[in-house]
């Protein structure tokens, strides 16, 4: 049965459209991504997006009004969602910093692999992005760092880690995860845990005193 508002309208109708429309919009936001991985952004073009989606460029621009507002919102997207994600994981990971540390890697590296796998090339330097850009990608890469360097901190102030340089281990850190889709080659569901854990555990020896 449909809904009805205070004024007795059927809100099913809005509702609906409401629904195409964001999917309408992720759709497009998602083909935005894997054009601007593959191409960088000087060779991303509009037409190539459309084309992808069996839009029209007018299309595309019913819902974004020029080529920078899409990359964008893009942008902003992928980062937010895969940092969001992290946020909730260190919110909600009960345990010690190693076990909240693996939570996060393994979370990273699903997103990466499985869930954004435009993520890591949009993210990496270098990439041919006009100066506005490179800006907004450093202060997201800068609030997703944050995420894993609160944990490590934590470790290492109460005697878990080791003493160690935070800025090296972290780029440390992300090198090894964004590497891993250049050559990971599943060919089972279940070897994507099995990875993940164990690029997980070879991860943590970054940050250890001693030997577990």
């Amino acid at each position: 049965m449909a809904l009805t508002t205070v004024d007795g309208l059927s809100s099913e109708p809005t509702n609906r459209v409401a629904r195409r429309r964001n999917q309408k919009v992720h759709d497009i936001l998602n083909a935005t991504a894997n054009v601007l991985a593959e191409r960088g952004y000087h060779e991303t073009s509009l037409d190539e997006i459309a084309e992808r989606l069996d839009l029209t460029k007018a299309s595309l621009y019913h819902y974004f009004p020029s080529k920078e507002a899409l990359v964008t919102a893009c942008l902003e997207s992928v980062g937010k969602l895969v940092t969001e994600r992290l946020a909730e994981t260190a919110a909600n990971r009960k345990g010690s910093a190693s076990e909240r540390l693996t939570a996060l890697i393994v979370v990273q590296l699903d997103s990466i692999i499985r869930e954004h796998p435009q993520m890591a090339r949009l993210f990496l330097q270098p990439l041919d992005w006009p100066e506005p850009y490179r800006e907004r990608t450093k202060l997201l890469r800068q609030q997703h760092d944050e995420v894993f360097r609160t944990v490590i901190r934590e470790g290492v102030a109460n005697g878990e880690f080791g003493v160690i340089d935070e800025a090296v281990a972290v780029h440390c850190l992300h090198g090894a995860m964004n590497y891993v889709p250049v050559w990971f080659r599943p060919t089972r569901k279940k070897d994507y845990e099995e990875m993940y854990m164990t690029v997980a555990a070879s991860l943590l020896r970054l940050f250890r005193s001693t030997p577990a």
